[in-house]
């Protein structure tokens, strides 16, 4: 059994949580950055007649673009950067949401092959990024429109009741890391803990886990999802 410290935002971590815990192992849940809600302005979402595609980076980008949208924005394809963002855009009522696999490159990619030159994409965002879509989609001739609808607040540290429960394992804490940016708030929140236990991140990807290489081993999961992060778990 291993300890493992679960500090992605809620409800996402709840979820995690449970499946650690039922593959065996004691988990810790401290979300360590809190959802909030951006104001686009009315006009930023542009009329769907001028869209060729939309572009969605995470589940969160699809929930705060709901009451910007038209019945007219539901019809168009959906492009998520993964399997979760992709459900999470079928829920909402896309009919057609197509899942890369799981990066930046990937979904640039499967906009390129989709969508004609020439044709505009609607980014939905958030205000942290990690890489440049309209960069990565400009030489295929494919504008990019992009609306940042929320950002995702770093809590700054620990709770106290936390790290005296995992300061009392010698072996070393498992931290699963979902993105760049949920690395960078534990890596401020592991930085003000002096006496904290050794740790293992088990990231989604090198990118996601590179704020973490100076705070101990990092372990990239061989694909870029939840299940890549389990597999890397013993037992």
């Amino acid at each position: 059994m291993a300890h493992v410290l679960v500090t992605r935002p809620a409800p996402a971590a709840d979820r995690s949580a449970a499946r650690y815990r039922a593959a065996g192992h004691q988990v810790y849940v401290a979300p360590l950055l809190a959802f909030a809600r951006l104001d686009p302005g009315p006009d930023a979402v542009p009329p769907a007649e001028g869209l060729a595609a939309i572009a969605a980076t995470s589940a969160r980008g699809v929930e705060a673009a709901l009451p910007l949208l038209s019945p007219a924005h539901y019809a168009l394809p959906l492009h998520a950067v993964g399997e979760a963002t992709a459900r999470a855009a079928r829920v909402a009522g896309f009919a057609e949401a197509h899942a890369a696999d799981g990066d930046l490159t990937a979904l640039a990619a499967a906009l390129k092959a989709g969508v004609p030159a020439g044709g505009v994409v609607l980014h939905l965002a958030g205000r942290d990024r990690s890489g440049d879509l309209a960069g990565l989609l400009a030489p295929a001739g494919l504008a990019c429109r992009l609306v940042e609808l929320y950002a995702m607040e770093p809590i700054g540290s620990l709770p106290q009741e936390i790290r005296t429960a995992l300061s009392a394992h010698t072996e070393p804490v498992l931290a699963p890391v979902y993105s760049r940016r949920s690395a960078q708030a534990l890596a401020t929140a592991l930085a003000a803990w002096a006496d904290r236990p050794p740790f293992r991140f088990l990231a989604i990807s090198a990118d996601a886990g590179e704020p973490l290489s100076d705070l101990g081993p990092v372990e990239v999961a061989k694909t870029p999802d939840e299940a890549g992060l389990l597999a890397l778990l013993p037992g």
